[in-house]
């Protein structure tokens, strides 16, 4: 049996059918080391050594390792003195992993764990960097929530608009809102990303959206920009 399903000539993804490259594709590093070879004209050993910072062993390994689930293939071979150069190109640029052979929260807590570690890190970052730094954390229990807020060295709540502060921006929170308010409120946020993603700015931001009914769980400690026009806390 074939590792995947054929290519559909409307360019449908190619349906994944074995362990091992669901295995592979558990780890999304090995994704990126893919996508290289997805560009027209594909990519050498030494291009995937040179792009991810590899050794040439590590990334020839990488390439047998793809070549032998039938993820790439050689597209070019040039001789030179000693091992010739070949060009490798992906088959695909698309693949769909049914559910049932891997666990759609270890693939998300994989691909956004990561993410959020390296935008909190960021954000703390910037947020401690003057003129407007962030001093410290107020803890205040509003209808029931405890919510961590970002307070000044002073202890005040801190306010983003002093001049000079970087743009960043944190908060979560409960919505109490019926079906049509929940799914309204998913088109602003899907149609605001989107108009700001088409633009070609200087600098690289990382913005996380995620909207998810919770049921009945209330008892969450839950990090509150502070500074929605909302009241809070009698200030």
């Amino acid at each position: 049996m074939s590792n995947m399903s054929s290519a559909d000539p409307l360019g449908r993804p190619l349906e994944v059918r074995s362990a091992p490259i669901t295995r592979l594709f558990s780890n999304l590093r090995n994704v990126q080391l893919l996508m290289p070879f997805m560009r027209p004209g594909g990519e050498t050993v030494t291009g995937l050594a040179q792009k991810h910072h590899l050794t040439l062993n590590a990334a020839y390994r990488k390439v047998k390792q793809f070549e032998a689930l039938g993820l790439v293939r050689v597209v070019a071979e040039e001789a030179r003195p000693g091992r010739a150069v070949k060009q490798y190109v992906c088959v695909t640029r698309s693949f769909f992993i049914p559910a049932g052979q891997m666990s759609l929260a270890e693939t998300l807590s994989e691909s956004f764990g990561r993410y959020q570690a390296a935008m909190n890190t960021a954000f703390v970052r910037h947020a401690q960097l003057p003129p407007n730094p962030v001093g410290g954390l107020l803890l205040v229990v509003e209808e029931g929530e405890l919510w961590l807020l970002p307070a000044t060295p002073g202890g005040e709540r801190w306010r983003p608009d002093v001049p000079g502060t970087a743009a960043i921006h944190h908060a979560s929170g409960s919505l109490m809102l019926d079906y049509a308010d929940a799914r309204q409120l998913q088109r602003e946020l899907v149609d605001l990303f989107d108009r700001y993603r088409d633009r070609q700015g200087t600098h690289c931001y990382l913005m996380h959206l995620f909207l998810t009914p919770l049921g009945l769980t209330h008892d969450l400690a839950l990090p509150h920009a502070g500074y929605t026009a909302r009241p809070l806390g009698g200030s």
